[in-house]
């Protein structure tokens, strides 16, 4: 099977040797988006028509009503597992583009993934982690033609026909859509506080019983600043550093955070969750194993005009520290640890 960093490669050159602009002249309505676009695209993932993917696929619906779906993947020649809704180029993609889709979802359970397109721009749609009959309305994956990096080439490897295993696909979109939600949770959970945050808080003051009046008092006192203020508290035991002049940032530490919950979703690395932790030098953020400089994960270079993250000796350029652009690099931070912890 090759890497994806091969079939990424080879993606690039075919992109490359494609007369996309002339296809997009091309595509004016639904079905010719499909033919000169959609079809093209998945056959430079490996599909073709005879073996993988079929056109106007018919649905049953519940009520005995049939629907056609635009395109759907199937592997050798088995129930579909992708559905794909087409829009024609020229179409900004919606919420209700999404609901024809959803509707399609919910209709054929089979099915893993759902994918929302104009031919330019393909939303990559999944289960979601705590429901695996509901299809998530958020993509776990966009891949713009107009706009894509290496690392989105990356991303995009995993559907190429060499590579393509639903589990891993499945895998990759829990994964995303959890450090999504918990990071939304955590969020909605600070602001504004709830009443059992709020009487967690007194209780680790030392209150006995709570009243509306300092439930109220305490509620006032959680904002961004009060925040701000625990964070440094937090960066410092949490940086545990001996060297003194070293001073771990907020965004090393949620580039740590990221990478950690990433990592810990994976089911081979969760029970080592403990040995996971990050050393701090001079322009240097390490994430090693064991306490073990040696044992190093990854580390990441942020400064204010320089993000880079380096796995494995190879650097990589960091538009931001967010979940979206760490998890570009999932699989590479995956491979790097598994290595490391036995």
């Amino acid at each position: 099977m090759a890497t994806l960093k091969q079939i990424a490669s080879n993606l690039e050159k075919s992109f490359s040797k494609w007369e996309f602009d002339k296809a997009i002249k091309l595509s004016e309505n639904e079905s010719q988006t499909r033919d000169y676009l959609i079809e093209p695209f998945f056959n430079i993932l490996g599909y073709n028509k005879m073996e993988h993917y079929s056109h106007e696929f018919s649905l049953k619906l519940s009520k005995g009503s049939v629907k056609k779906i635009d395109m759907v993947i199937t592997l050798n020649r088995k129930t579909p597992i992708m559905l794909v809704e087409c829009k024609k180029a020229t179409t900004n993609l919606t919420k209700n583009h999404f609901n024809q889709l959803l509707l399609y979802f919910e209709n054929h359970k089979d099915s893993k993934v759902g994918i929302l397109t104009n031919g330019i721009v393909y939303e990559f749609y999944s289960i979601k982690w705590n429901d695996n009959k509901e299809l998530n309305n958020r993509p776990f994956l966009v891949f713009n033609l107009k706009n894509f990096t290496r690392a989105d080439l990356e991303d995009i490897a995993i559907f190429h026909i060499q590579n393509f295993e639903v589990s891993k696909i499945i895998g990759a979109a829990e994964e995303k859509y959890f450090l999504d939600d918990f990071n939304n949770a955590l969020t909605q959970t600070l602001h504004p506080a709830g009443d059992d945050f709020i009487k967690l808080i007194f209780q680790n003051m030392g209150g006995k019983r709570i009243t509306d009046k300092l439930q109220k008092r305490i509620g006032n006192l959680i904002n961004s600043f009060s925040i701000q203020n625990s964070l440094e508290k937090i960066r410092a035991l949490e940086g545990k550093q001996s060297v003194s002049g070293i001073y771990t940032s907020s965004e090393e530490l949620e580039a740590f955070q990221i990478i950690k919950t990433m990592l810990v979703l994976n089911t081979k690395l969760k029970s080592h969750s403990d040995r996971i932790n990050f050393r701090d030098y001079k322009g240097q953020f390490k994430i090693i194993v064991d306490e073990m400089p040696s044992k190093e994960i990854c580390n990441l270079t942020l400064a204010n005009n320089t993000k880079k993250l380096s796995i494995n000796n190879i650097t990589y350029e960091l538009k931001n520290v967010s979940t979206v652009e760490l998890s570009k690099y999932r699989k590479k931070l995956i491979d790097s640890a598994s290595l490391l912890i036995e």
